[in-house]
């Protein structure tokens, strides 16, 4: 039997649309709910990676057009995670 492909970072994807939603309630808990997203976002990039090694061994290649899409993702969010931090620092200053 064989097993399906996907494009590389397809898991990675799926771990951080996961992780996104996991750190809110953290945040609420943590009563600073600028740093949940960020927490998520942590956390799905290492569920996301687990899920990448042990389910896409050998992934698809991406297209030119699908490389520049995913740059574009990972850049938003890397800024909602800087966002996130900084807003930490400036609470955590604040108190």
């Amino acid at each position: 039997m064989q097993e399906k492909r996907y494009p590389k970072g397809h898991f990675m994807a799926r771990g951080m649309i996961m992780g996104l939603p996991l750190g809110i309630p953290i945040g609420i808990i943590l009563e600073m709910i600028a740093i949940g997203p960020a927490i998520g976002l942590g956390l799905g990039v290492g569920i996301g990676a687990y899920l990448e090694r042990r389910y896409n061994p050998d992934p698809l290649p991406m297209t030119p057009e699908e490389e520049a899409q995913r740059k574009k993702v990972l850049m938003a969010l890397s800024g909602i995670f800087l966002l996130g931090i900084i807003m930490f620092i400036i609470l955590l200053m604040s108190t």
